[in-house]
């Protein structure tokens, strides 16, 4: 689901704000050049991980914001795009004791929402805690203030009402 979000919002989204939870570095290792094209063309993109070193915060690449060993974002996977054509978000907390697992059989607890609001609040506390975590970054980028976005139609929340049931009966047939 993270790649399809991705997927559509390095094809149809305008000037998008994104928003990437890998928990550790190798995880992102893997999507890194993937992120990297996303970056290219977003206001923003973060990415939150274990960095060790991360890299010097420019335009056009992934900002990275290192997760200290105590937060609760080690056990979170994020992806946010949120932008006024094509505002989406997932967000998933993994199962606890799977340390030992590799990390395509890894389980999550998952919300997704493609409600403008929510995903603007979504970005807006990615933000506030890439503030809290690394201080700088925004020294190198201008971000401006995202006005309020209008809310969701009924037939938006009709849809989502419809694709949530679709995906549970997936979910419940593995």
């Amino acid at each position: 689901m993270s790649h399809a979000i991705e997927d559509e919002c390095a094809a149809r989204a305008a000037d998008p704000v994104l928003v990437g939870g890998f928990q550790r570095e190798r995880f992102l290792q893997a999507s890194y050049e993937r992120w990297r094209e996303l970056a290219r063309t977003a206001q923003v993109a973060i990415v939150f991980a274990d960095f060790a070193a991360p890299a010097a915060p420019r335009r056009g690449v992934p900002v990275e914001v290192p997760i200290p060993p105590d937060s609760p974002l080690n056990r979170e996977w994020l992806v946010v795009c949120d932008a006024a054509d094509l505002p989406a978000c997932l967000v998933a907390v993994e199962r606890p004791g799977q340390r030992a697992e590799p990390p395509r059989q890894r389980t999550f607890e998952a919300v997704w929402s493609v409600d403008p609001q929510v995903v603007r609040d979504a970005s807006r506390i990615a933000i506030a805690l890439a503030d809290e975590l690394r201080p700088a970054w925004r020294d190198a980028i201008h971000l401006p203030p995202q006005a309020d976005p209008p809310g969701a139609s009924e037939d938006l929340y009709r849809a989502t009402l419809l694709f949530d049931r679709m995906v549970a009966y997936i979910d419940s047939a593995d």
